[in-house]
């Protein structure tokens, strides 16, 4: 009984022994590796070292207990150029840092300004690393994650070609509408917000294929579909037209003559022609 507790804190005190010596230990080594799988170009290894306050050299003279690898990988995923980031200690001895560049998503034209923001909402200088081919967005943002508030939208458009090929740009109106500029010259989309992306697509699909055959793809200047279970389009030509049914409209233009295509299904027998919201005000004023 003796032995076995002697033998039991020997093995305690060599654990002990042992964990010391490596904290006063020096790495063998760092290896910095940039998972640059996009080439964006956003970061290098020599700028992690360099960010990081030159971890090669203090890793080559100062001991493992000064190294602390957590507040590493903080400073690291904190970093605007960087998407994840790990930092372990491997067997060898050698001290391995990995990391991923920024994965951008969308990118913000804000007048004279130009950025990256990946799905979280960091966001990155477009003027940094090479050009990334992702969906361009026109408008000003508190922050990232107000941009990133419009990912869901995109990740639905990139799985679906017809749509993606639909997509040419998008903008922010003032009043925060969502605003789809299409391949298809002559009109604009105005999507609302993010809510039922499927639903609303679906009813542009509807509208392309019954309704744009036969009225023509210059007849409308903007297609809404903002409100559930119906299409609100604006014609091009702004003459006045003689209302039929008054109701409550919203578009991208004032004094705009406007067809509600009402049910979610765009019936082209059953067309409403309805009066502008301010032609509407003015009669009842």
């Amino acid at each position: 009984m003796c032995g076995t507790a002697l033998l039991l804190l020997y093995t305690v005190f060599a654990i002990a022994l042992t964990r010391a010596e490596k904290r006063m230990s020096l790495y063998s080594g760092v290896d910095i590796e940039v998972a640059d799988s996009v080439g964006t170009g956003f970061v290098t290894a020599a700028d992690i070292d360099r960010s990081l306050g030159g971890l090669r050299a203090i890793c080559a003279r100062e001991p493992r207990g000064k190294i602390n690898t957590l507040a590493l990988e903080r400073r690291l995923q904190a970093m605007p150029s960087v998407e994840s980031a790990s930092v372990t200690e491997l067997n060898n001895g050698r001290l391995n840092i990995s990391v991923r560049p920024l994965i951008p998503v969308l990118r913000v034209l804000d007048g004279d300004s130009s950025y990256y923001v990946n799905a979280a909402g960091k966001t990155i200088s477009s003027d940094l690393g090479n050009f990334v081919d992702v969906p361009v967005i026109v408008g000003h943002f508190k922050s990232g994650k107000e941009v990133a508030r419009m990912v869901p939208m995109f990740s639905y458009i990139h799985r679906h070609p017809d749509c993606d090929a639909l997509v040419s740009s998008v903008s922010v109106s003032p009043r925060g509408d969502i605003i789809i500029v299409p391949a298809v010259a002559g009109h604009v989309i105005n999507m609302g917000d993010t809510s039922r992306v499927e639903d609303k697509f679906n009813r542009l699909r509807r509208f392309y294929s019954e309704v744009m055959p036969v009225k023509g793809w210059q007849y409308f200047d903007t297609l809404s579909v903002k409100y559930n279970g119906r299409i609100v389009a604006t014609r091009a030509d702004k003459r006045p037209a003689k209302p039929a049914i008054p109701v409550i409209t919203d578009s991208l233009a004032d004094n705009a003559p406007e067809e509600a295509f009402q049910g979610g299904s765009p019936d082209i027998e059953n067309l409403i022609t309805v009066e502008a919201e301010e032609q509407r005000r003015k009669k009842n004023g």
